[in-house]
């Protein structure tokens, strides 16, 4: 059995209002300002405050004129004030949920191409198991997901693991996802002087080699443009030389998916394209494309799902850069804390999660 400093409860006298006053210290670092939102008076949260500090052995706030600003100790105080209050509401709500049966509320982050899928399937089949479960989406990017989810704040993530969140040891269970356009394969060689031998191996300059090894890949990148854009309509593969004077609609410098688009070129002893608009809201991309004959990379499951609705369509490229495009982006997963810190209800929302049916998963 894990022991426990005891002496420090019983110095600090820890009780469940110190708790309170340090998240609400630490959202309005103003005494009179927390003690309206707790209901209490200013001397009060300052005993509180006191009794803390004497407890600790430690200043947590700097007090000033205008307010308190949390020394070290202070936010590392702060961040786990919060994380207990967070953790006192969810085995609330756990405690709510076996009590009543499989009810519940389970909250999920999840980045954009999920949202075409995985999700709203996964929503249905909640609808049809689980009637009573409430289910909360929440959609980011990884790195904001992943800080929500530490947190508390979050049950589940379907999204891409961060190197800056390792430290946390959270679950992570990669989902490849099926393609859904068919990928050029290697045609039979021909070798010159071969019997029955038409254009030589060696002379076939764009001898292409397989997009994917496998059926799923961790999440294809595609170009596209409007349905009537000209290159759709010619269905020629390019290559990345025929892309350089196109114009682009592209995610803002530093993304992951705009930095590799021009290390592309870069590698390739290419300039980069002139004309590039950027845009990261993707009704502005989408309504950019519409209007103009401008290209674009979107994950392959959100062109499907835009096809849908023939707001768009998939340009061909060569094979040797279909394969660079679908390296660009990490495979994306499942991410929570560990199925045992997980309430029932949320349990069971990732074993539906994990039933997708565009996608196989390998866990790690």
């Amino acid at each position: 059995m894990r022991t426990i400093n005891t002496d420090w409860f019983i110095r600090a006298k820890l009780k469940h209002r110190h708790l309170l006053v340090l998240a609400a210290l630490g959202e309005t670092a103003n005494l009179n300002h927390a003690a309206e939102g707790l209901g209490i008076s200013q001397p009060a949260i300052s005993k509180l405050l006191k009794e803390l500090e004497e407890g600790l052995d430690v200043e947590l706030f700097q007090r000033h004129p205008r307010g308190v600003i949390p020394t070290i100790y202070g936010e590392t105080m702060i961040r786990y004030a919060r994380t207990m209050l967070t953790t006192l509401d969810n085995a609330y709500d756990e405690v709510a949920s076996i009590r009543q049966g499989l009810s519940g509320h389970v909250r999920i982050g999840t980045v954009l191409t999920p949202s075409t899928d995985l999700i709203p399937e996964t929503i249905n089949r909640v609808r049809e198991t689980h009637p009573d479960l409430e289910i909360t989406i929440r959609t980011g990017s990884s790195e904001e997901l992943l800080g929500i989810l530490k947190d508390g704040e979050l049950d589940i993530l379907v999204a891409r693991i961060q190197h800056a969140f390792a430290h946390l040891n959270f679950c992570y269970e990669p989902m490849h996802h099926k393609s859904a356009f068919p990928q050029p394969e290697y045609p039979d060689p021909v070798y010159p002087g071969e019997a029955g031998g038409g254009s030589p191996f060696f002379s076939q300059s764009n001898y292409p080699d397989p997009a994917y090894p496998q059926p799923y890949s961790p999440e294809p990148v595609v170009v596209c443009a409007r349905r009537e854009h000209p290159l759709i309509k010619q269905g020629a593969r390019l290559s990345l030389v025929d892309l350089q004077d196109k114009e682009w609609v592209l995610p803002p410098s530093g993304s992951v998916m705009r930095t590799e688009f021009e290390a592309m070129f870069q590698r390739s002893g290419l300039n980069l394209p002139n004309h590039i608009v950027t845009a990261e809201n993707l009704l502005v991309v989408t309504n950019l494309l519409e209007k103009n004959d401008m290209l674009t990379l979107l994950p392959e499951a959100v062109v499907v799902h835009y096809m849908k609705y023939g707001m768009v369509g998939y340009v061909a490229v060569e094979a040797r850069l279909q394969r660079d495009l679908s390296r660009i982006l990490e495979p994306y997963g499942l991410i929570h804390r560990g199925e045992d810190l997980l309430s029932p209800a949320s349990r069971a929302v990732l074993a539906l999660l994990r039933k997708g049916k565009n996608y196989t998963r390998k866990r790690i």
